[in-house]
């Protein structure tokens, strides 16, 4: 109890009452000098708060990482209700018996002491309380009458102001226990590798009498010492009756500790950015944060840690220097690991970065949300078609990985296979303003740009994203569409914010499944019939610029990111999301999955199937001959009418077209034809395929136009052209030109099969020079065309 109530007691005894006047008035003196010295000698309260190392631990309360302070003392303050209650008896029982009745100074222990210490000749008790203790902790002085002096009145100064509770809770705190060991919970942990609250009888006594000499009762370097010690405590407390016989015993039969437990290490890049994100969060006025209690599983932890290493000897041989990965619980977002590189201290590699915090190009690994967005737009299904082939919108000319080109593709397979050319002509539907406020949505916060900096590249991954948000907007994919920021502290997870909703349920899982059929890099063709292989949907991404390779995998309760590359931002051609990240993002499903299970689809979706043109899925036209069912989602899909057939009339003898007027007079029977569109049909032109044309008009029908295809005029065919070694290349061009027909408003322009311009019959359109020999189409916007070879040397 404090001093004053102690005080009080005393003067209401009847014991005081026979002091007399002049007793009474001696104690009063005595207080009131100590009050003066009190002034005169304030206590020196700083000593008590020590700057505590900080304990990152995992989300079971196990440690991960400890940041010691600058003194590098190992200090891990527990409150005292949360001490061991053994512990505490065993301390008090040993130390002082009598600290909860003293004042802070026991005169029988010291006058006790003083006995022993002149009958044995040397100094063998102190006599000194727990108060007296914690006072010279504060003040480290010299053993001398005149140091326990003023440790006595330290003492009385502490508990004139702490209660005995907060007194023993400093005392147990700031003990040292040998090394840079300061306090119970880094003793337990040190040498026993357990929470200070499961310590044992034998483990208690030992770590009650260790501060009494930590280098002489050092358990590890001086075991006997440290056993005899234990024991002679253990009879000590069976004497006083605190324990019996057979647990002195069953205590002294424990072993010692072999060696002292390392500070813990796992998960470094994580605990640095826990503690950062903890020490923000700080209230106005607290000085530190003992406990960090972080989402990370230890256990899982370990296993990816344990897997980035066993890659790293491959990984190397790619002549690459480093990986990153992060594993977010979908439901929760909470991270379950994270490692920012294979190795922390692998300072030749740039390991001390965390790979899961820099802002690269993601490559590819955008494309899903676009494709996503667009479903929600109404714009698309999964069975829709979009134009694999040469563009050039505004002078951004866009081609695909391979460099091939597939014509007509469905929105499946142009995402399964990563095609970029239907990526960005979707882009351009979209709109680039509204795709980026989808991305900003989905918590990538490092898009900072304006849409026309982004422009159409950004379907393409023409930006810089972190893995740990690229990973978590695809855990909002996994919840059906509902973004939460990525949990790394204990705390966001157990009171996360409302969801956002960022796409449709139904778009969410139509992107899903599509990724589902992404072949993969463990079984490519097989993996359903493998056992334990999880249901995974993924993607993969190639940085521009060769630089990163990407791949985020989602199963039904984890996502999965890997980053691999080299962390000084050094290029490697021939880098591949799906070469170099697909194989490791397999193996650690398999180690964070295990067999898992299959992505099923929700049953309360807003799907329905809608009929569909056979030959281009969209809704039916008038002449529409052969239909089919495709899956949409009910009342978003908003498909246009297909165009791709029309009924015709032609001259049953030539073959020619009838209309108009001519239907009055000319024999004619009817005929469906395919117009495919214009920039469809130029290409496939331009690859030699003729595919079915419009017929041409019969000539006697006047109000139509003859049908003659445009003409190369330029450039000639009969004309070498040189390259001039006196001009710079840049300026030696061609200018191309055609004759074309009225009715013709845009000619496509091929040069080897691939797209060189666009434009009206009078747009001025101009080709480089390239030595060689070059074959050259045009084709209008009725698909007729004409082809030209010329050389150039």
């Amino acid at each position: 109890m404090p001093w004053p109530a102690w005080c009080s007691r005393i003067f209401r005894r009847r014991a005081f009452a026979s002091l007399g006047l002049w007793g009474g008035g001696a104690l009063l003196l005595l207080w009131l000098v100590f009050l003066g010295l009190d002034q005169l000698f304030p206590f020196p309260w700083d000593a008590l708060n020590q700057t505590p190392a900080v304990t990152v631990q995992d989300r079971h309360g196990r440690p991960l990482r400890v940041f010691l302070p600058p003194d590098g003392r190992r200090r891990q303050p527990v409150p005292l209700a949360q001490v061991s209650p053994l512990f505490r008896a065993v301390l008090v029982a040993s130390e002082d018996r009598h600290f909860h009745r003293h004042p802070g100074v026991n005169p029988l222990a010291i006058l006790r002491a003083a006995v022993m210490n002149l009958r044995a000749g040397r100094v063998v008790s102190g006599g000194s309380t727990i108060t007296m203790q914690l006072a010279r902790l504060c003040e480290p002085r010299e053993r001398t009458i005149g140091a326990k002096l003023l440790e006595s009145f330290r003492a009385l100064q502490l508990e004139w102001r702490l209660s005995k509770d907060e007194i023993l809770e400093r005392y147990i705190n700031m003990t040292p226990y040998g090394g840079n060991v300061v306090g119970v919970a880094a003793a337990a942990e040190s040498y026993f590798g357990k929470d200070q609250q499961h310590l044992s009888l034998g483990e208690a006594a030992l770590l009650t009498v260790l501060p009494r000499a930590p280098q002489g009762y050092d358990p590890v370097k001086n075991p006997q010492a440290a056993r005899r010690a234990r024991d002679r405590l253990l009879a000590v407390l069976e004497r006083r009756g605190r324990i019996d016989a057979v647990q002195r015993r069953q205590a002294m039969a424990q072993q010692l500790p072999e060696g002292v437990t390392p500070l813990p290490r796992l998960a470094p890049h994580l605990a640095e950015l826990a503690k950062a994100l903890a020490e923000q969060r700080l209230p106005p006025g607290d000085s530190g944060r003992v406990m960090v209690a972080t989402t990370i599983d230890r256990a899982l932890q370990t296993a990816v840690e344990s897997r980035l290493r066993d890659s790293a000897e491959w990984i190397r041989r790619q002549r690459l220097e480093n990986a990153a990965v992060v594993v977010i619980e979908n439901e929760t977002r909470a991270v379950r690991a994270m490692a920012g590189s294979i190795e922390y201290m692998d300072f030749e590699h740039h390991g001390f970065i965390n790979g899961c915090l820099i802002a690269r190009s993601p490559g590819s690994a955008l494309k899903p949300f676009l494709y996503a967005q667009a479903m929600d737009m109404g714009l698309i299904v999964p069975k829709s078609y979009l134009l694999d082939i040469p563009t050039d919108i505004s002078g951004y000319s866009v081609r695909n990985f391979d460099g091939t080109f597939q014509g007509m593709i469905t929105v499946e397979a142009a995402l399964v296979q990563s095609r970029n050319v239907p990526a960005v002509r979707l882009l351009a539907q979209v709109a680039p303003p509204a795709f980026l406020e989808l991305l900003r949505q989905a918590g990538l916060s490092t898009l900072k740009k304006t849409p026309y900096e982004y422009g159409l590249p950004l379907a393409l991954g023409a930006c810089e994203v972190t893995l740990l948000e690229l990973a978590n907007a695809y855990a909002s994919l996994a919840t059906l569409g509902q973004y939460r920021p990525p949990a790394l502290l204990l705390q966001e997870e157990q009171a996360p914010p409302p969801a956002a909703r960022i796409l449709s349920r139904e778009a969410s899982w139509l992107t899903l499944d599509m990724l589902t059929r992404v072949e993969r890099a463990d079984l490519p063709r097989s993996w359903q019939h493998a056992k334990d292989a999880p249901s995974v949907a993924w993607k993969t991404g190639t940085s521009f610029g060769h630089r990163d390779a990407w791949a985020v995998g989602v199963s039904r309760q984890y996502t999965i990111g890997v980053w691999v590359g080299n962390l000084d931002g050094r290029a490697e051609m021939g880098i591949s999301g799906a070469t170099h990240a697909g194989p490791l993002l397999f193996d650690l499903f398999r180690v964070v999955e295990g067999a898992g299970a299959a992505l099923t689809r929700p049953l309360d979706l807003a799907l329905t199937t809608m009929a569909v043109c056979a030959a281009d899925h969209l809704l039916p036209g008038p002449a529409c001959p052969d239909r089919t069912e495709v899956t949409v989602i009910e009342g978003r899909t908003r498909l246009p009418r297909s165009e791709l057939h029309q009924r015709i009339f032609v001259h049953p003898e030539t073959g020619e077209r009838v209309a108009g007027d001519c239907l009055q007079h000319l024999p004619h029977v009817p005929r469906l034809v395919r117009q495919y569109p214009v920039e469809f049909t130029a290409w496939m032109r331009a690859q030699g395929v003729q595919g079915e044309a419009m017929p041409a008009m019969h000539p006697t029908c006047h109000a139509a136009a003859a049908g003659e295809g445009p003409q190369v005029v330029s450039p000639d065919p009969r004309t070498p052209y040189r390259l001039r070694s006196d001009a710079p290349r840049e300026f030696q061009r061609i200018g191309l030109k055609a004759f074309a027909g009225p009715d013709v408003r845009e000619l496509f322009w091929y040069q080897d099969g691939s797209l060189k311009g666009s434009g009206a019959p009078d747009a001025q359109i101009f080709l480089p020079l390239e030595p060689g020999r070059h074959t050259l189409v045009v084709v209008d916007d009725q698909g007729r065309a004409s082809q030209v070879e010329y050389r150039v040397e």
